[in-house]
Formats: structure tokens, sequence, C-alpha cells
């Protein structure tokens, strides 16, 4: 597939209207069957089920994919220096941003580690309006969803196109860019190139075939990358020999999450027994600063330290967003009463925990009773814990779905899409979509459909 080049900055805004809607989707030109059969055979074994399934990317004319992928380095920029500015030092940030240390008990004791690697890996999320994205959510750790299915869909729109005798898709690559940042960290520690995927396939249920990381490591390995995966009860072991000699693996990948181990029952305490040995994890535990969706409101609110530009790109792509409290706010030029103002307008907002992830602690206004709204919006004042964002409205996007019956169905898809930031850069877009166009959860967990995002040749 065509590769945009890195760019760095934001391109200026595209003109308006930033994105139409269109009545067809884009031309792939090849039968629905011979799709369905490249899909199935790239998306074998992964845990996610191929049904339904799209049968186009989601496309983006050139300049406004740019502008989307340079936003999201940008923005994640912006937090990591939001994130860094919170406090002296770790402690200091954790405090400052009111985390609790056991949601992400992985923290070393090298703070420039800590820094230098807090903002290596990240997606965020992004509703595409008539006026331009704008960046509902980041995810900043290295157990966001989406990399390999992103990377495969883009293997497999190559393979249509190329088979069709069409031009390719624009887009980035994600392996690339992950094996670059990979080496350049093995460098930094003196190290030959090699990573341990540090995760497993319980998180999917029993019986999971391991295809999600060997793939991965495979991706890598054509990079020239040293990749395995380990899970957790062969990290120790599998890293290198406990009598104090070098780590034949001192670098890893940290593809888990702690909420998920907690709730499904997973022991992932050897990753601090790894740690104790000198073993290191991209991205570091500092991600968890950026992860919190305090930074949006932080930043969306504004900060002294933000210079003009840090606040027009603020106000340009994120959605007015505010932490939740018992104050009085600026909404739409005029002024408020935060939580009066939520009750009164349920439509118009949601509700979302600092770190909660794949549509945890998230409520819509406008789907939600209203007594029941005016209960959370109590809670949440009282909880200091939560984020309320203006809900933003998506541009449909045509699709034609192919249902695991064999009928295909065009569908007006309401889309999130989630371009990939790695080491700094654009890497790439997922995308999920569902066909209900009132403002609701779109995750691949409640059972969104999944595509990518590209440019037109």
């Amino acid at each position: 597939m065509s590769t945009a080049a890195p760019r760095t900055g934001v391109n200026a805004p595209v003109a308006a209207p930033w994105l139409s809607a269109r009545s067809e989707p884009p031309e792939i030109g090849l039968p629905v069957a011979r799709i369905a059969e490249i899909m199935r055979e790239e998306f074998r074994e992964l845990p996610f089920p191929p049904y339904p399934m799209a049968l186009q990317p989601f496309v983006l004319p050139q300049p406004a994919y740019r502008e989307l992928i340079d936003a999201a380095a940008a923005l994640l920029a912006l937090i990591r220096r939001s994130a860094e500015l919170a406090g002296p030092d770790t402690a200091g940030r954790i405090a400052a941003l009111r985390l609790d240390r056991a949601d992400c008990p992985y923290w070393t004791d090298d703070e420039a580690w800590e820094l230098r690697h807090c903002a290596d890996l990240a997606r965020p999320d992004v509703v595409l309006g008539p006026d331009g994205p704008k960046f509902v959510e980041f995810n900043v750790s290295g157990a966001f969803g989406g990399l390999l299915h992103f990377q495969l869909y883009q293997r497999g729109w190559q393979r249509i196109r190329e088979e069709a005798g069409l031009p390719a898709f624009v887009s980035v690559g994600a392996y690339p860019r992950l094996a670059r940042l990979i080496e350049d960290t093995c460098r930094e520690l003196g190290v030959p190139p090699s990573v341990v995927l540090v995760g497993t396939p319980r998180e999917w249920g029993p019986n999971t075939p391991l295809r999600h990381f060997r793939q991965q490591a495979d991706l890598l390995r054509q990079h020239g990358i040293n990749a395995v995966h380990l899970d957790f009860e062969d990290l120790v072991d599998g890293i290198g020999p406990a009598d104090g000699g070098p780590l034949r693996h001192p670098l890893g990948l940290a593809q888990f999450d702690v909420h998920d181990a907690e709730q499904l029952g997973y022991d992932i305490s050897p990753v601090r027994a790894a740690q104790a040995r000198g073993f290191r994890l991209l991205p570091s535990a500092s991600s968890w600063l950026l992860h919190t969706k305090r930074q949006l409101g932080l930043l969306s609110e504004g900060q002294p330290w933000m210079t003009d530009r840090e606040r027009e790109l603020a106000a340009r792509y994120l959605p007015w967003t505010r932490i939740l409290g018992d104050r009085e706010t600026v909404w739409r030029g005029a002024s408020y009463d935060l939580p009066k103002l939520l009750v009164e307008r349920p439509e118009q907002f949601v509700i979302k925990g600092f770190t909660g992830m794949s549509g945890a602690q998230v409520h819509f206004g406008g789907r939600t009773e209203p007594a029941e709204w005016a209960a959370l919006v109590e809670r949440a004042v009282a909880g200091d814990s939560h984020i309320v964002q203006e809900v933003v409205p998506s541009v449909p996007m045509p699709v034609d779905v192919l249902e695991e019956s064999g009928e295909i169905v065009r569908v007006s898809a309401n889309p999130v899409m989630s371009p990939f930031v790695i080491d700094g850069g654009g890497a790439g877009c997922f995308g999920r979509y569902v066909a209900d166009h009132q403002p609701g959860i779109v995750s691949a967990l409640s059972r969104a459909g999944l595509s990518s995002l590209v440019a037109e040749p």
C-alpha cells in the first residue's frame, strides 16, 4: 500500500466543509466473494469474528487524512507536556492528576526513562464531523486494540486493489514505525534489537489461538526485530538467566491492562519480578499520566503555561471538555452552573470516568433516563473523577457489509476513527462503526463493525 511520508506539525485545516456526506462507498473492483476470501484469510484465528465484514475501507481525501494523522501526533505531544508539567517527579504528577498508583503499578525509579517513553504508543478515538476531527479520548498505553487489525486491513486492501488493477489507497504502516521505536530503544539500552510481546490470549477467552501475538512477532521480524511472545507464567524465565547475567530480552511491549487482569483473573505479578531484573516496558508506566481523561479537561479549558498555538490546537481538535465539579463554566459563550447545565441539557453531553476503557464509565445524556442522569451528575460531581464532553455528531460514511448469512447490506455508518501515534508520528488509522446514528458507545467489545481509514490514491 502506498505510504504517506511522515510529517511534522499540523497541516492547515481543510477548507469547509471538512467532510461531506457521500452517497456511495469507494470502488473496490473485485467480486464480493473474492474480497471476503482475502479478508477471511488475513483475519483467521484472530479474537474478533470476521462478520459483519466491511467490503470497503473508509476513505478521506489526502489533505484531510494527513491533517488527521498530524493532529493526533501534535495533540499527544501537548498531552505529554501537560503530564510533565503536572509535577516535579512521578510521585508529584500522580498526586496532581489524582491517580491511584494501584491502577498502574509498574512505574520504575528511573525518572528519565519514565518521561522519555511515556508517549511512545497511543491510539486516540476521533469523531469526524463536518468541521473536522474531534479527539474524544486518548488511549495512551501498549494495551489498546486495533494495531494488528489495522495492519491486516491495510494488507488486505492492498491485495484487493492490486488484483483489481486499481491504484493503491494511501496509508501509513504501523509496524515499520513500531520496529524503528524498538530499534532506537534497544540502541539506547545498548543491546541488539529485540522485544518481548507481553500479554495473554486469555484476554479473549479460553482456547483463543496465539496468532494475534505470532502475527505481530512475524511483522516485527520482517523489519529486523527479534520479536517473541511470552505469557506471564513464562516471562521471568523467558527473558534470560536469573544468575545476574545479561538478559536475552531486556525490552518488552506491555500488551496487557491491570484492570483486564483483575477482571479476568490472570496473574501479572511476573512483570514486576522481570522489572526487578532490569526488564523495561514500552511505553513506560507514566503513560497512565497521559491516558487519564482529566488531561482533556485541563487542555480544553486551557492552562496558564499553554501558548497561543497550543490553545488553538486544543480548541480546533478537542471537543468542549470540562472536569466535572460543582462550579461555574463557560459553554458556547455564556456562563452556567455546570451541574445545572448538564441536568437541563442532557442530550448535549456525555460523562466519562477519568480512566475507563472500552466504553466503561461512559454515559450519554441522550440515552439515559432523566432521573438516572440527574443522579449520575450528582455522583460524578461529588466523586471528582469524571469529565463531561459536548457530544460530537459524526458525518455518516456509507459502507457495504457482508453478513455471515451471505446477505450484503449497505450501511450508513456512524464511525469512530483511531489513528495510531508511535514514537511521535502518525502510523495508520483503525476504524469502528455502528449503524445507529444516535450518539453512543462505538466499541469492538460492544459488537461494532471493524475497518480502517485510508486516503484516496
